[in-house]
């Protein structure tokens, strides 16, 4: 490789970073929703798939590195821009942002960056004397690399504006070498002031008149700690964790619980406030294990509590484990526990909605002893239980039931579940006695919270509005994930969302499934079949993507860690693809072959979806796909005599990428489940591969 390529690959490099890092801070910004990854990744698509159409037509001699330097001086905007996104709307830090706005905020953010960045690939395409599939190859190896380097060196190290005038830097160092007038060396001075100019502006505007205590980047997200009338908030991707001190709340999630199980030793918290080990630590515990996978969350706890706390947490008989709780769990060879406690937010995000479903449930039950129990909470209703709340409620619930032979409730003001594999009683009188001679200290826990709690009329009406729901939540088919989205979209989403979601998986599998048969049939004995080809392709491999890290995140919990690194070995993959298939003969002959391949890799990944590593194999495979059909249809369309060929085939890619990235995360995986989802990609690629054999190799 000479040196014409290293531009390419510093273009890859700085793109995929800088997609890392607006998803990650958007994701902050917008609550830490995996709606929110669909969202931006639409949205990235479309704006780089519209420059991408466009920079064929720009022919001026130092276009391509015109474009370095106006993707410098974008690239701090983009970021702060994004970060001021909140202060600049009539919302709290940690209340939800409606759809609507959501996604106008993420089109402004993101659009001039995106833009030129889709300039860029036509214009590296001129630079390369038009070897499109090597400009593609150079492309992905710039982004393999970024993705690498940002997963094992600068995630959770580098702040986010210290990376971005980093970036900018090197894209004005990119635009100086292949320009070579060192008047413009100037430059090198913008991304300096910015970050200094920027920083100021960030501290001034952005909490609202609450004090900010801390913020830290963590390999996980960005956390956040807000000081608001006396009490600290801790917030971890914009999504609110837990409050100190509020032991109002400390002793509910601790004393409630305990009061259930008759003889609680040995205790494990998943998530939430350590703060709760002090109400724990009340009762004759043999053993206290607190599981937070982020350190860096334990860290800003820590600092956090009163001496007193820190201290507590000093027991020899409490232990602090940084780990995923589900592998933790998983990795645990006999019952452990009398009593574990979900000390969690809702499953509103895929995220946490892994600590929700039927498989967390079946390994939490080995891991509790003959007469363990788990714990959780759900959302409060204070009266009627809402049709949303309802389902979002009802599928957690019967999910228990599926997993454990005795599940009870308490009244809807509290949301609280037990489940055990052994009978127990809930008995509001036995309880309080309970609670009584056990003489805990409490300051707002008392008897007639337990009274209210376990009062057999109200706790009657929530049985029997939650066993209407037969639905069931899977790692594969998060239901509850679902509902919480059709809750959420109910009260901030906007009518059109909240119609979407309420549709039967049938109705937007149909529709769909109709629109890619007519446009099939529109394009019959077509040229243009070639075009459909890499939208289907743009669609599958982007939403096979998006199927890779909700499952991987289903399956391990930390792919906002991992993300980097599964876009590189994505990328490499596509690398590797373009570059093999450059020189093939008979291009449409391939093509179809690679329909057929794709067909065969969308119906065995669910199979896969077992262990870490197939992962990041699956991930490659895809890449490796794209890059090949990329390559193989774009020697189709050169056969043709078209031209503006890598330009215009780019944009088809990316059109269908967005649309694979959006109805992926949005529609498809909550109402129709992984596996179904990738029935879909089989159908659609099935229909590309018979729209193939429409055309002859002469229109190839």
């Amino acid at each position: 490789m000479n040196t014409r390529g290293l531009p390419i690959i510093t273009m890859g490099l700085s793109s995929i970073l800088l997609q890392i890092i607006s998803l990650r801070q958007l994701l902050a910004v917008f609550s830490g929703n995996e709606l929110d990854i669909g969202i931006t990744l639409s949205v990235w698509l479309t704006a780089v798939g519209m420059g991408s159409y466009a920079g064929h037509r720009i022919k001026f001699k130092h276009a391509f590195a015109v474009s370095f330097l106006v993707v410098g001086l974008l690239s701090q905007p983009a970021i702060l821009l994004i970060n001021l996104t909140r202060p600049s709307l009539p919302f709290e830090f940690g209340e939800t942002i409606p759809l609507t706005t959501t996604i106008i905020a993420t089109v402004i953010s993101l659009l001039p960056l995106c833009f030129v960045i889709g300039l860029q690939f036509p214009l590296a395409v001129s630079h390369s004397d038009g070897d499109a599939a090597k400009t593609y190859s150079l492309e992905a190896i710039g982004a393999f690399t970024g993705g690498i380097l940002f997963t094992l060196l600068l995630s959770g190290r580098v702040e986010v504006f210290i990376l971005s005038m980093a970036i900018s830097i090197m894209n004005f160092i990119t635009a100086l070498l292949l320009i070579r007038k060192r008047a413009l060396a100037v430059f090198l001075l913008v991304p300096i002031i910015f970050y200094f100019g920027s920083s100021k502006a960030y501290s001034t505007l952005q909490w609202k008149g609450a004090e900010l205590i801390e913020r830290v980047e963590s390999r996980y997200g960005e956390i956040t700690v807000l000081k608001i009338r006396g009490q600290a908030n801790v917030y971890a991707s914009g999504k609110f964790q837990f409050s100190y001190p509020d032991t109002q709340t400390e002793e509910l999630r601790a004393h409630l619980p305990m009061a259930v199980h008759p003889s609680p030793a040995r205790i494990l918290v998943v998530g939430g406030s350590p703060s709760i080990i002090r109400e724990l630590l009340k009762y004759p515990v043999s053993g206290i294990d607190f599981v937070e996978m982020d350190p860096k969350i334990i860290d800003v706890s820590f600092r956090l509590l009163s001496k007193k706390d820190r201290e507590l947490l000093n027991n020899k008989s409490v232990r602090i484990i940084t780990e995923d709780a589900r592998k933790f769990i998983k990795a645990l060879r006999t019952p452990a526990y009398d009593l574990v406690i979900l000390n969690l937010p809702e499953p509103a995000t895929a995220n946490i909605n892994r600590f929700y479903t039927t498989g967390f449930f079946k390994e939490a039950k080995t891991a509790l002893k003959e007469n363990g129990m788990l714990c959780l909470n759900l959302p409060a209703s204070y009266g009627y239980i809402g049709r949303k709340m309802q389902m979002a409620n009802g599928s957690v619930y019967n999910s228990l039931k599926n997993v454990f032979i005795c599940v009870k409730l308490s009244s809807e003001e509290y949301g609280y579940i037990f489940a055990s594999g052994r009978p127990f009683d809930t008995n509001p009188q036995a309880l309080s006695e309970r609670f009584y001679k056990r003489a805990i200290e409490a300051r707002y826990f008392q008897p007639y919270i337990l009274a209210d709690a376990f009062s057999p009329l109200k706790v009657s009406l929530v049985r029997e509005r939650l066993e209407k729901i037969h639905a069931i939540n899977t790692d594969m088919e998060p239901i509850a994930y679902l509902y919480n989205l059709m809750l959420w979209s109910e009260v901030y989403g906007g009518g059109i969302l909240n119609r979407l979601l309420n549709m039967e998986n049938q109705e937007v599998s149909l529709a769909l499934m109709a629109a890619f048969i007519i446009i099939a049939a529109v394009l019959w004995k077509k040229k243009q079949a070639v075009y459909y080809s890499m939208f289907t392709t743009g669609y599958s491999v982007m939403a096979f993507s998006m199927l890779i890290l909700l499952a991987y995140q289903a399956s391990f919990g930390y792919v906002y860690e991992m993300i980097g690194l599964l876009t590189a070995v994505f990328m490499l993959g596509m690398a590797f693809g373009a570059h093999i298939t450059k020189g093939i003969q008979r291009p449409l002959k391939w093509l179809r072959l690679l329909e057929i391949a794709a067909i065969i890799l969308f119906i065995s990944a669910p199979a896969l979806f077992k262990q870490e590593i197939l992962f990041y194999v699956l991930s490659f495979l895809c890449g490796m796909l794209g890059g090949m059909q990329f390559a193989a249809a774009n020697l189709c369309i050169k056969k043709q005599g078209a031209t503006g060929v890598a330009g215009r085939l780019y944009a088809t890619e990316l059109i269908g990428s967005f649309l694979g990235a959006f109805l992926t995360a949005i529609f498809m995986t909550p109402l129709a489940g992984v596996q179904n989802t990738f029935l879909f990609l089989v159908l659609i690629k099935g229909i590309s591969f018979i729209l193939l054999l429409s055309i002859s190799h002469e229109k190839s």
